[in-house]
């Protein structure tokens, strides 16, 4: 596994495969929310008759389906992501070290001010 994700990694499939998830995602999402909108802008001009049921304008399965495949898009590209690029954990000796800052530059012995 180790191999698999040097190579993700390395030659940027990793990076093509989660900017893929996020793409499909976003347009899950788009798709999300022009559905009711579309919906209602066709059922609008319509004609209705007082005996048949009001239209529907949203149409919740096929928005539940929309909602629940972007929330796995965006997990799997997550889990991706955690997998291929992990935090790097730095050694103690690294986290104690005071952090250096530049200083002014001192006066070098020998020579007049």
């Amino acid at each position: 596994m180790k191999r698999v994700r040097e190579i993700l990694r390395n030659e940027y499939i990793g990076a093509i495969a989660i900017g893929f998830l996020l793409a499909q995602s976003l347009g899950g999402i788009i798709s999300v929310i022009l559905q009711p909108i579309i919906t209602y802008i066709q059922t609008r001009g319509r004609p209705s008759s007082i005996f048949a049921a009001a239209p529907k304008i949203i149409n919740w399965p096929q928005l539940i389906l929309g909602v629940i495949s972007v929330v796995l898009y965006l997990l799997f590209a997550m889990l991706l992501f955690v997998w291929i690029y992990p935090r790097k954990q730095f050694p103690a000796a690294y986290a104690d070290a005071p952090a250096e800052s530049p200083a002014a530059p001192a006066d070098k012995p020998g020579e007049a001010s």
